[in-house]
């Protein structure tokens, strides 16, 4: 009769092994995880600043094409409104854009609600004082481009092309301004300086991105 050696015997994990193994997978999904969240937040971020390159390309070529911006405040009721809408839907109508302005942050609202609750682009003469006001309601917020208050960066009459995306989560917002202005904001406050301005935190921890695309 042949004895099997105990050792060659198939043994199970014990229970302090099995709390070891959990423990360590727990460690390593603390440390993974946030990781890997953080990195599509970035990609998202970055994505964000291709577009954004991309619209700066087609302004300048319809610029180019047409020589003058049209008058588009964003108080359109509509995605494809043009009267009073968006400067994008002009891109496409003049072959220089493929679609509506899109991008990975801030809301993408694709129904009939007003555009003052949607990314879009739109642009606008500025005030006679050379600045330009950029917001919901076409006021509020100036683009500040060399950062000196006291310098209006735009003469009277100037037409500024600015996309704004509202509801963009702030650490959007300051990655997206690090990328854009080399600025670090700690997002406790207004943004007021750079192609890429953004308002006051909400409550929410949300907060309206502008950035300054073309002028003339």
């Amino acid at each position: 009769m042949k004895i099997q050696n105990p050792r060659n015997q198939s043994r199970g994990f014990s229970l302090i092994e099995l709390i070891g193994v959990l423990a360590i997978i727990g460690i390593l999904a603390g440390i993974i995880v946030p990781k890997v969240i953080q990195a599509t937040a970035r990609s998202k971020v970055t994505s964000t600043a291709a577009s954004y390159n991309s619209l700066k390309t087609a302004a300048a070529d319809y610029f180019g094409k047409n020589g003058t911006f049209p008058d588009r405040s964003g108080t359109g009721a509509t995605n494809g409104a043009v009267a009073n809408g968006r400067f994008d839907a002009d891109l496409i109508a003049g072959g220089f854009a493929d679609k509506l302005f899109t991008c990975g942050i801030g809301s993408q609202l694709n129904d009939s609600s007003n555009l003052r609750n949607r990314t879009h682009v739109r642009s606008l003469d500025t005030v006679s004082n050379g600045a330009v006001t950029i917001t919901a309601n076409a006021g509020g917020d100036n683009f500040d481009l060399d950062g000196n208050a006291s310098t209006a960066d735009f003469t009277a009459g100037s037409k500024i092309v600015a996309l704004m995306i509202p509801d963009t989560a702030v650490p959007d917002a300051i990655e997206l301004n690090r990328m854009l202005d080399n600025e670090t904001a700690d997002g406790t406050a207004a943004n007021l300086t750079g192609r890429c301005i953004f308002s006051a935190p909400a409550n929410n921890g949300t907060t309206t991105v502008y950035l300054y695309v073309a002028h003339h």
